[in-house]
């Protein structure tokens, strides 16, 4: 801001007004800052912005999706390792109840074959 521009601003206040503030090299300062701050607002975006924008929803947009996906399968990983666990503390029981029919099938077979033999008619030669 010029000095005449300064004056002119000043010389339309009323003498009531303090001009300090005018008279001060903070206030050029604050009217360049308060220029570039209107241009910011009055110019349009920068070329590219809405394609970057774009590129930035379609992202969002990806990792909201594949932060769904991943939620989903923590559920199932859950879920299968509960299985899994309740498996493991099955298992020692199936194969004590696995041993001990194997043991009666085992003496059961002993007992038919015992009773096979016992009932075959001996041939008698002639």
């Amino acid at each position: 801001m010029t000095r005449s521009m300064t004056k002119s601003v000043t010389k339309s206040l009323p003498k009531s007004v303090d001009n300090t503030l005018f008279k001060t090299k903070y206030f050029k300062y604050l009217i360049f800052a308060a220029s570039f701050a209107g241009m910011g607002v009055g110019m349009p975006s920068c070329p590219g912005q809405q394609a970057m924008q774009q590129q930035i929803d379609a992202l969002q947009t990806t990792n909201l999706d594949t932060t769904k996906k991943l939620h989903t399968l923590q559920t199932q990983v859950t879920g299968l390792s509960n299985d899994m666990n309740q498996v493991k503390q099955l298992l020692p029981q199936m194969t004590n109840v696995i041993q001990a029919q194997k043991g009666a099938l085992d003496q059961l077979d002993t007992t038919v074959q015992q009773m096979r033999n016992k009932g075959k008619p001996v041939k008698k030669r002639k």
